[in-house]
């Protein structure tokens, strides 16, 4: 018999609409902040790339007669480093724009600079959202290698985008057309040390996965404790209320 029969046709059931997991938003929503171990690791690696651009970046460049081999190599060497670490979306994101505009306040250089900057930005989020792509997650080993180097070759490549659009609205067509000719060796040298930097990381993953797990799982017993704790602080509100 059914509950509108044996109660008759005005019953409503007022279980209907109510959720049998109200936690499982909650947890997603929790899982987007940023803990406070992410933020220490992000300060960290962001101090580490800042650095290595201001006195590293100079002497390097020096040496080996190529412009911007530390920004690029350190770069997406920590890029792949956090995100295996973190496993979450956007730390790299915010990496890449502290360090990006961290580089470019310090330094005070020409207005070209700043767009340089954006290239780092774009290309630490493009970085980020390719890694996280879910598909990606159940690659192997073989294929994972591969999609990692072609995940630094896109990120690379974008991070040229703002700097050769500033150059086509300075330069107007003729002059870009003739230093986009210069330009072009130059460009694919600096998305080759990209790729470079996230070769020397993926050497260096399972040694990075062995923190992750450790990372990971405190992650998650500091989130339990943490709705453990909100849950606890609900009930005795609600226990208020009732007396």
């Amino acid at each position: 018999m059914s509950k509108s029969s044996k109660y008759g046709d005005d019953y409503v059931d007022t279980h209907k609409d109510v959720q049998v997991f109200p936690s499982v938003p909650r947890r997603k929503k929790e899982n987007q902040r940023f803990s406070a171990k992410e933020l220490a690791l992000i300060s960290v690696l962001t101090s580490l790339w800042i650095v290595s651009q201001l006195y590293l970046g100079p002497v390097i460049s020096q040496i080996t007669g190529v412009h911007g081999v530390t920004q690029r190599v350190m770069g997406w060497l920590l890029m792949l480093t956090l995100a295996s670490l973190t496993g979450k979306f956007g730390r790299v994101t915010a990496m890449a724009a502290i360090a990006s505009l961290a580089t470019r306040i310090i330094r005070l250089g020409a207005p070209y600079s700043w767009f340089v900057g954006l290239g780092y930005a774009l290309g630490g989020l493009t970085f980020d959202l390719l890694f996280f792509f879910p598909p990606a997650k159940n690659l192997k080993w073989g294929t994972k290698r591969a999609y990692l180097l072609a995940i630094s070759l896109v990120s690379g490549t974008i991070a040229l985008i703002p700097y050769i659009l500033f150059k086509f609205s300075v330069l107007e067509f003729y002059g870009f057309l003739v230093w986009i000719s210069w330009y072009a060796p130059r460009g694919i040298k600096n998305v080759a040390l990209n790729v470079l930097g996230t070769s020397i990381g993926i050497s260096a993953l399972p040694q990075i996965e062995v923190w992750a797990s450790k990372i990971r799982e405190n992650h998650r017993q500091i989130d339990d404790q943490q709705r453990n704790q909100k849950r606890q602080q609900e009930r005795v509100k609600e226990t208020e209320k009732r007396s």
